[in-house]
């Protein structure tokens, strides 16, 4: 019910953002026009993202007094984290933007941004004329958080541009999300059927990012979805499965959970987990289920910031399927209540081998290197049995869709919609 909620919820506030904006009509009352073209993504620390933003009077009358104002954001997006050039026409020479830095407040929380009067003057419209200006941006390197999944590039034709970055008063808007690449997460050595046998069973998990370009990740999670009729967000009972990460100071194993409860849920601790340099952190982990864990078709293994549970720079899912297997015990976590007993008193079985007995006991550190690597586009996770699970940023496109992706699809949808609104409202 929570769920059908959320979605209607997410439905309703987000499709104002998907309405096209009707032609202008020419004619003496014609309002002047903004439209972004180009900017497919963007990556990190790389080259330029290159488009243009042309301005047009569809009216008789000239269009004077305008200024052609220019907004980057994203999460905690500051003058350190961008640059930009603008060019005046097609055969115009590049010349340098003046960014200045923009907040919007507390609230949407912790979204800010860097703007422009992108020439420095008016902007003059002719009756029934066309102006394009090419523009060009990249992210920089910088001390402090870095961007969120994609970067809000917004024009605005407005009388004033103030030293606080606000384009009051404008009577034209054009918005274009520009996706940011260049982080690429995957899980690597865990095979598409884990035995549900009481055993750790390792794996890594990698964060690669290109250009050695350091988004200073701090928190993620792991997500366990049983799949359709048998999973929940509040993750598996604590009986029936257990997944540990090691700490690289001391080898020492410690739990982490497997539910996507929310910001309160992160709680990897990327800094004290990870191992190795910036652009390649690796987390050492296993993963344990017991005899009670059971999967439907859809299961997975999600591990990266979760989908409406705060920032989402990366989330990567592998198909999962437990395999049941005789004598296993009932219950992976000691200090997890008991299960219920049972009616009937199974018959005696002989021992199990010595060899084939349960045990949790610290394992050797995992060295299995990753075998991610970042690319140029978004990557979607294949999901499939035996391969490596691997997608880069929040595109969790896989073939099947699941619950997560689709809850934290409609809470995305809701977060971008009240940015937008807040956004428009104090430009107004």
């Amino acid at each position: 019910m929570r769920l059908r909620h959320a979605l209607l919820a997410a439905t309703l506030v987000a499709s104002p953002l998907v309405l096209a904006l009707p032609a202008q009509a020419a004619g003496s009352d014609a309002e002047p026009g903004v439209q972004i073209d180009g900017f497919s993504t963007v990556e990190a620390g790389g080259g330029w993202s290159e488009g243009t933003v042309t301005v047009r009077n569809d009216a008789d009358a000239a269009v004077t007094g305008q200024h052609l104002v220019l907004y980057f954001g994203s999460r905690m997006l500051g003058l350190d984290q961008v640059a930009a050039e603008y060019a005046d026409g097609a055969a115009g020479t590049w010349q340098p933007v003046k960014l200045v830095d923009q907040d919007l407040g507390a609230k949407p929380g912790g979204h800010q941004g860097v703007a422009a009067d992108l020439t420095g003057a008016e902007v003059e419209l002719q009756p029934h004329s066309v102006h394009t200006f090419k523009l060009r941006f990249k992210l920089l390197q910088s001390a402090h958080t870095g961007p969120e999944i994609d970067v809000s590039l917004d024009a605005y034709l407005a009388p004033t541009f103030g030293r606080d970055g606000l384009a009051r008063d404008w009577t034209a808007q054009a918005s274009k999300q520009v996706g940011t690449t260049g982080l690429t997460t995957a899980v690597n050595g865990l095979p598409g059927s884990v035995p549900a046998d009481g055993k750790a069973h390792p794996f890594t998990v990698s964060i690669k990012t290109a250009n050695k370009f350091d988004w200073h990740l701090d928190r993620a999670l792991f997500f366990l979805w049983a799949g359709q009729g048998v999973g929940s967000t509040e993750g598996p009972a604590a009986c029936d499965a257990q997944l540990e990460l090691q700490d690289p100071k001391d080898g020492s194993w410690h739990q982490v959970g497997l539910a996507a409860r929310g910001l309160e849920g992160r709680d990897v601790d990327l800094a004290r987990y990870g191992t190795g340099p910036v652009d390649n952190r690796v987390i050492n982990a296993r993963l344990t289920l017991g005899a009670n864990f059971k999967t439907s078709a859809d299961a997975r293994l999600g591990f990266g910031q979760f989908p409406g549970a705060g920032p989402v720079l990366f989330w990567a899912e592998q198909k999962l399927a437990a395999t049941a297997v005789a004598g296993a015990p009932a219950c992976v976590d000691p200090n997890a209540p008991a299960p219920k007993p049972t009616a009937t008193t199974p018959a005696p079985t002989a021992p199990a081998p010595a060899t084939a007995a349960p045990s949790v006991a610290p394992a050797a550190a995992v060295t299995a290197s990753p075998t991610a690597t970042a690319s140029a586009a978004p990557r979607a996770a294949t999901g499939n049995a035996g391969t490596t699970g691997r997608t880069e940023l929040a595109d969790t496109g896989a073939p099947d869709v699941t619950v997560p992706t689709v809850l934290g699809a409609g809470l995305l949808a809701v977060g971008a919609a009240a940015i937008t609104v807040a956004r428009r409202a104090r430009r107004s």
